[in-house]
């Protein structure tokens, strides 16, 4: 979850506020609630998940070097789509995929729009 977690972070960056992990994480599970219509004992997996995979994704803030980071958040976030993977349906991890991909489109968008403006 590059997806969220990422995308919260730079959106994060950009305006000045900072999340917690436990806050990423509630962002995560009230998106994927709404969005992805789960059932409270998805909805319990997908939250312990969304929390594990915040704090590990805090980690990585410590990490020197871009590129570093960079790897260590994609093998971050490659893990937890595997395990949400069984706990979603094909539908919901479909849709999940597919607004991911959204959200890294659009924070690529605003990251670029920051760095034209700040220059």
């Amino acid at each position: 979850m590059l997806f969220l977690t990422s995308s919260i972070g730079a959106f994060a960056q950009f305006s000045g506020t900072t999340y917690t992990p436990g806050q990423r994480a509630q962002i995560q599970n009230d998106w994927m609630k709404d969005n992805l219509r789960l059932t409270n004992e998805q909805l319990e997996k997908v939250s312990e998940l969304n929390l594990e995979y915040a704090q590990k994704m805090e980690e990585v803030k410590t990490i020197q070097g871009k590129l570093d980071k960079l790897k260590k958040a994609r093998d971050i976030a490659d893990d937890k789509d595997k395990r949400l993977k069984q706990v979603l349906t094909k539908e919901q991890f479909d849709l999940y995929q597919e607004k991911k991909s959204e959200l890294r489109k659009m924070a690529r968008e605003r990251a670029k729009e920051f760095e034209q403006n700040n220059q």
